[in-house]
């Protein structure tokens, strides 16, 4: 039961994360404040905190590791997590041109794919 109800609020934070950071493109793109507005920054931190922190509780109920390489769908889960997490940077804040301000956004978008297509089908392709 414990798992059951973890997995859903994982799946749940998971969505509300990945369409907070596109509405937070769109309001960039669209040169509106609230892209940028302390609300919109404290429920995407909190989003995304919870995300970490639902995964973490997930692998501890499972017993997963996920630093060491027995399992190593999850390391490479984990590693794509900070790529999409340096792309959303990109997209959202670093990026000095518009051009590289899309492609940063679907570069995000791919990496959070292949991370949802690892975690239905629990097989590595990069470090497998």
């Amino acid at each position: 039961l414990m798992y059951v109800v973890l997995k859903h609020l994982h799946l749940t934070l998971i969505a509300g994360a990945v369409l907070m950071f596109i509405l937070r493109f769109y309001w960039l793109q669209t040169g509106s404040a609230l892209a940028g507005g302390a609300r919109t920054l404290k429920i995407s931190g909190w989003l995304n905190g919870l995300v970490v922190l639902s995964g973490a509780l997930l692998c501890m109920v499972l017993g997963l590791n996920p630093i060491n390489n027995a399992i190593p769908w999850l390391a490479e889960k984990l590693t794509s997590i900070l790529v999409v997490a340096f792309l959303a940077m990109m997209a959202l804040r670093l990026a000095r041109s518009n051009g590289i301000r899309w492609f940063a956004f679907l570069g995000a978008l791919g990496w959070i794919f292949f991370i949802a297509k690892l975690a239905v089908q629990k097989q590595a392709s990069l470090f497998g």
